[in-house]
C-alpha cells in the first residue's frame, strides 16, 4: 500500500498588487508548489498538490487560512518540514505561499 502524505499548513493568497490572483479560490483547488525540485538540466520544477481549506468559504486575495495540502506524488515532498514556507504557483507565476504546520503520513 502506498503512503499518503498530508501537510497541514497556513495558505496565503497574494493580492493582485503583489502579483497574485485576481479573484478568490474555492474550498478545494490544485496549485503547483516550488518545493526545491529540479529538472535533469537544473531548471526549477513545480510539484502539484491538492489544497482543501479547513472552512467552507473561499480564500480571497490577501487572506490566509489553515488547510491541508495533499501532494499528487508524495516522493518529491519527503524533505518538506514543519516551519518551511513554500511558494504557491499558477503556471510560472507565484500567487501565494504555504507555511507548514505539521506533516502527517498515512499508510
Amino acid at each position: 500500500m502506498r503512503e499518503r502524505l498530508l501537510i497541514r499548513a497556513v495558505v496565503k493568497l497574494l493580492t493582485p498588487e503583489e502579483g497574485g490572483s485576481q479573484g478568490p479560490v474555492g474550498k478545494e483547488f490544485r496549485p503547483n508548489w516550488n518545493i526545491g525540485s529540479r529538472t535533469d538540466d537544473g531548471q526549477m520544477a513545480l510539484d502539484g498538490g491538492f489544497v482543501t481549506l479547513d472552512d467552507a468559504g473561499p480564500l480571497v486575495p490577501g487572506q490566509e487560512k489553515e488547510a491541508v495540502i495533499e501532494p499528487l506524488l508524495p516522493e518529491p515532498w519527503q524533505h518538506v518540514a514543519q516551519g518551511m514556507e513554500i511558494p504557491m504557483h499558477a503556471g510560472a507565476r507565484v500567487i501565494g505561499s504555504a507555511r507548514i504546520l505539521e506533516i502527517v503520513r498515512v499508510v
